[in-house]
């Protein structure tokens, strides 16, 4: 064995102290490490810097689809993309006041194949339907509530930037959970629109609402054709294998420039120069903390340290529905007080061991993982969606986390029971012959 085992808890205790002191987690972990390997009584052999060097695991194809990513859905906001989508949602949902909350959440969903970075689907639904539904009656806290949750969804529904995250920490291929999380996604998404169609029973009588006829339907379609063809041909390809988890970004940012300037017409120059440093800002950062985590994974694995914690979790719960009861309250814990980046770097190599213990193949698990990180951009003390949306709202913050309550549990059920139905997040990609 290379690392000392017992060097371990020197290097979780390090992290925490540095975090405490608002240390950087990238740097906390990597100063932790080197302190690490500095107090090792083996002498480390020569190729050790080399298979546990970051160069090495930031050299990872899924981490290369994060930035694209993140540039393709600003493409898509300033490219109108976006917009055209809205409208279709506008049409799923019928029209009357009652229906601008449902319609909302259809809004979200569609959103949330083009965004894979929950910060920017709440920038780009915010501005656009909270104001609508406060005209349509419902209130700031409550519309920001529901704008909030329902903005999660871009983190669960492929392509999501968390769960690359997740796939390169665990050294997996991105397409496997990409694909196991879509049903999950969308079960979260009607589990959303059945509370917030609750909420609107009790405020709208069921007769201020109708359907537009099929004419303006077949309008409407027409016209975000090339919008709908966008997350669908992104889908597609991840699903099928056809792209890589890069080469899905690189199609995305493509398709993005192509439609929005010569489809569209609405995409200049000016806005692409804008939107790539936002994108790259976003995407350093979260690359560099996948790096760290996935080095850490190494280092956890190589003495043991994981399959002890496994091992220690599984007894003290009893057994597979006590382990899973537990992983599900330490992520739903760790989701609440702390970001996505440092939930995936630090508690995934811990408890990946202990989901295999509890019969949670990998991609399972990190469907699991990334819906309670939705969770918790809800959930004080954390809760950055609630934040942002309480922001555009002009509403203080603890209001909507008070009135996200209704969202907020049936989300919770829905986490939790996926986690015990391994059959929803893979049945899709069995379909699609991806080993699972």
């Amino acid at each position: 064995m290379i690392i000392d085992p017992s060097l371990i808890n020197l290097l979780l205790g390090v992290i925490l102290l540095l975090g405490v002191l608002a240390v950087p987690l990238a740097a906390a972990v990597s100063a932790a490490v080197a302190l690490m390997l500095w107090l090792n009584p083996a002498p480390l052999p020569p190729d050790f810097f080399l298979d546990y060097s970051l160069a090495l695991r930031l050299n990872s194809p899924a981490l290369l689809s994060i930035p694209l990513f993140a540039l393709s859905g600003e493409l898509a906001v300033e490219g109108g993309i976006a917009d055209r989508l809205l409208g279709v949602a506008a049409l799923l949902g019928g029209h009357g006041n009652r229906a601008v909350g449902p319609k909302t959440i259809v809004g979200c969903t569609l959103i949330a194949g083009i965004s894979g970075v929950g910060s920017t689907a709440v920038n780009i639904e915010s501005r656009r339907l909270i104001p609508k539904m406060v005209r349509a009656g419902y209130s700031k806290e409550t519309a920001a509530a529901a704008l909030a949750c329902a903005a999660v969804l871009a983190i669960i529904i492929p392509a999501s930037v968390p769960l690359t995250v997740y796939a390169a920490t665990i050294s997996m291929v991105p397409n496997i959970v990409a694909t196991a999380s879509f049903v999950p996604g969308l079960v979260m998404a009607l589990v959303l629109l059945a509370a917030i169609d609750y909420t609107a029973r009790a405020q709208f009588s069921s007769r201020d609402y109708y359907v537009d006829p099929a004419r303006r339907w077949l309008v409407v379609l027409w016209q975000a054709k090339w919008s709908i063809l966008f997350p669908a041909s992104v889908l597609a390809g991840v699903f099928t294998g056809v792209f890589t988890a890069p080469e899905a970004g690189a199609y995305a940012c493509t398709y993005c420039l192509v439609v929005g300037k010569f489809m569209h017409k609405s995409l200049r120059a000016r806005d692409v120069l804008k939107a790539i440093p936002r994108a790259a800002m976003g995407g350093a950062a979260i690359l560099l903390l996948a790096g760290v985590g996935s080095l850490l994974a190494m280092l956890m694995k190589s003495c043991g340290f994981s399959e002890r914690v496994a091992e220690i979790v599984f007894d003290f719960a009893g057994g597979r529905t006590g382990g899973i009861l537990v992983l599900n309250a330490a992520l739903l814990a760790a989701g609440c007080v702390l970001d996505m980046p440092a939930l995936i770097s630090l508690l995934v190599p811990l408890l990946v061991p202990v989901a295999e213990r509890c019969g949670m193949p990998p991609a399972h698990f990190g469907v699991v993982v990334v819906m309670h990180i939705a969770i918790g951009l809800v959930t004080p003390p954390q809760a950055w969606n609630i934040a942002a949306a309480s922001r555009s709202a002009k509403v203080p913050a603890w209001k909507a986390a008070r009135a996200a309550w209704p969202f907020v549990l049936p989300m919770a059920g829905c986490a939790i029971a996926v986690s015990f139905l391994p059959g929803v997040s893979l049945w899709l990609p069995r379909l699609f012959g991806w080993p699972v």
